[in-house]
């Protein structure tokens, strides 16, 4: 049952050909401790039963919606479609084929009310296509982030914010950079003048997959330029100074991640 003292907390999660772990993430906001949320599925027309899965779900939880897309527009465009959909005080983003630990909504929801912050962030952890711990984030916590502070420096990941819908206004952005979209979304609610609080817990679980989009460092380097000149019009200096952040900070992360990856791929 809804506490419907407590309010309504949106998770938004794009869908596409992820069938082996869309249940897993579904499971993961169902089991959640904090029960007064709605899950906004939204499909971008996969070609497995990811589809079939959400729908399954949506019959049986009235708390969820399966919503598929006319066309394949990519994760952006079911991601935009969700925050249309969504109906919470509170927005959070999950994607398909990662999963929350039970008590994440409750956590952050508690610190969020606490402080009346705007924007919150928590820590990550990694997992390996089988579910199995695989590593910590290898961002460093922040307690808090603002807009300069992210510039160059990507400091969170989509998967573990909480934003409260009646301070900020929720962006839906239209981009072709298909590795930074998350990132663009960041610097679009903190460039409003809020800074996003961080809480020192591993509450999401990101799923490493080889190959996926999020794992290619040179990919991501050319699309944050682009962020930095291009979208954020920071000027070529100032472009080039946050840009130098970037490789800096990112070639240690780099290195975490291939440290994480060669522990499994050991054992």
């Amino acid at each position: 049952m809804k506490d419907i003292s407590l309010p309504l907390v949106s998770v938004v999660v794009p869908v596409y050909n992820t069938q082996d772990f869309i249940q897993a993430c579904i499971d993961s906001v169902t089991n959640q401790s904090y029960k007064n949320w709605e899950l906004v599925l939204v499909d971008d027309q996969s070609t497995d039963n990811s589809f079939e899965i959400c729908q399954h779900a949506a019959d049986k939880d009235p708390r969820i919606k399966a919503i598929r897309q006319e066309n394949n527009a990519g994760a952006l465009a079911a991601r935009n479609r969700g925050i249309q959909e969504s109906t919470g005080k509170f927005l959070c983003f999950l994607d398909s084929d990662d999963t929350y630990e039970p008590d994440k909504i409750e956590i952050q929801l508690a610190f969020m009310l606490k402080s009346k912050h705007a924007i919150s962030f928590t820590m990550f952890q990694r997992i390996t296509e089988a579910g199995e711990f695989m590593g910590k984030s290898n961002v460093p916590f922040a307690p808090e982030i603002s807009y300069r502070q992210l510039l160059g420096n990507p400091q969170f990941s989509i998967i573990t914010i909480m934003v409260d819908t009646m301070q900020v206004s929720i962006p839906l952005l239209k981009l072709e950079l298909v590795k930074a979209e998350d990132y663009v979304f960041h610097l679009a609610i903190l460039k409003q003048g809020f800074k996003a609080y961080g809480i020192n817990k591993a509450l999401s679980n990101y799923r490493y997959r080889l190959g996926s989009q999020s794992t290619s460092f040179m990919g991501n380097a050319a699309d944050l330029w682009k962020v930095l000149y291009s979208i954020e019009k920071l000027g070529l200096l100032p472009s080039i100074f946050y840009f130098s952040r970037y490789i800096s900070k990112g070639l240690k992360k780099k290195m975490i991640l291939m440290s994480q990856i060669k522990q499994v791929q050991g054992n």
